[in-house]
């Protein structure tokens, strides 16, 4: 589409040039945001320049992508029982129970509207893929620093045990769609010196690793072409110098040859190297070839701990190098084992944090276990340890 109206007509009949300018300036209007005053409601915007929403939650996967510390007490997930606001960890079977949720949206353009929120829930642990489905809400959420608050009803499982809330959202036009899953998964123990506590890993790839397409394999190379094929079907070309007409000049006769014999070697040369270039790959993809042996086992496990807590601090009041203060243990703490790998089709492993409570009253102590599998988040769980008044 040109530009449209009168201005539109002058620039079709107009030339080249003037066609180049008129589109740079119409891109120069959208870039600064502002509008034509002449006026051009036909402009069509790329949809890379468009603003875009970015609705997002506290997202302990991509935090842990980006190597900051996380807590897996979600600050953006809370759970209420007739109105008062219950431990995720110290819920009743069988309940109904309110769990709200906080949407964010980091664009200052545009307002978040008609963002979905997938709510559910899963076993208790790391890595965990059996998803039950609680809800999926829609959230109409302002731009910057504003937020929305969504609530629904659920009530818990009628089997005794501990589950992770799981919260995932999705937006037609998300500007950022990788801060938009997030976790509530906590556990309280009563301490005793020392605290010992299993905690279940589950295994994402319990069908084997999945294929991996690795880029950089065989490739076309056209020097192989035009530097190799092309002048050695020249040269053979000149061999046919006595099969010229008598009447055609020499030099005339020699050029022809040559030019001829280049752009048919040529040719057959592309077509050989291609098959070739095809050949190749496909042999390596059938024989289950990884150029790559730096690739970490998408079966290795890897587990940290910290005492890092969330500190809350919203909108304008949100200061990153106050929220993201790593924090080590408080206490002596530890995970065994603290690396594995899961076996064929080994579906989950139980590891366990041990951690050195102190004897007698004081506050309590958290205890983020993260984990990582193949050198991916996979999950993890916040345990607090309570202590006597």
């Amino acid at each position: 589409m040109g530009c449209c109206g009168e201005k539109g007509a002058r620039g079709r009949a107009s030339s080249a040039k003037g066609k180049c300018r008129c589109r740079l300036c119409d891109i120069w209007h959208i870039i600064k945001g502002k509008d034509d005053p002449e006026g051009d409601p036909c402009v069509v915007i790329p949809g890379h320049v468009i603003r875009k929403p970015d609705p997002c939650i506290y997202d302990q996967f991509l935090l842990m992508q980006l190597q900051q510390p996380v807590t897996w007490d979600n600050p953006d997930v809370r759970i209420f029982l007739n109105g008062v606001e219950q431990d995720t960890y110290n819920l009743t079977v069988a309940t109904e129970y309110d769990v709200e949720v906080t949407i964010h949206n980091s664009s200052r353009e545009l307002a978040a509207l008609g963002t979905s929120v997938d709510i559910h829930f899963i076993e208790f642990g790391a890595g965990g893929q059996i998803k039950h489905p609680i809800a999926i809400l829609t959230a109409d959420v302002p731009t910057w620093p504003g937020t929305q608050t969504v609530a629904t009803k659920w009530v818990t499982p009628a089997t005794p045990g501990h589950y992770c809330i799981e919260i995932e959202l999705t937006h037609p036009n998300d500007g950022n769609p990788s801060n938009n899953r997030g976790w509530n998964n906590t556990q309280v123990y009563a301490a005793h010196s020392p605290v010992t506590l299993d905690i279940r890993i589950f295994n994402v790839y319990p069908g084997g690793c999945p294929p991996v397409h690795e880029g950089g394999g065989p490739v076309l190379r056209p020097h192989r072409v035009f530097l190799g094929w092309g002048p050695l079907g020249a040269i053979a070309a000149l061999l046919l110098h006595d099969r010229l007409p008598s009447r055609m000049p020499l030099s005339m006769g020699l050029l022809y040859l040559l030019v001829a014999g280049y752009l048919v070697l040529s040719i057959f040369g592309l077509c050989a190297e291609t098959a070739t270039v095809w050949m190749k790959r496909r042999s390596n993809e059938q024989a289950g070839q990884n150029p790559r042996t730096d690739r970490t086992d998408c079966h290795f496990v890897y587990l940290e701990v910290d005492s890092y807590e969330f500190a809350d601090g919203g909108g304008k009041d949100f200061d990153p190098d106050a929220v993201f203060q790593e924090v080590a243990a408080i206490w002596d703490a530890s995970v065994e084992p603290s690396s594995f790998a899961f076996l064929p089709g080994e579906t989950y492993r139980d590891v366990e944090l041990r951690v050195q409570a102190p004897d007698g009253a004081g506050p309590p102590g958290n205890f983020n276990v993260n984990v990582w599998q193949g050198g991916v988040p996979s999950g993890g769980v916040t345990v607090q340890i309570t202590r006597g008044e």
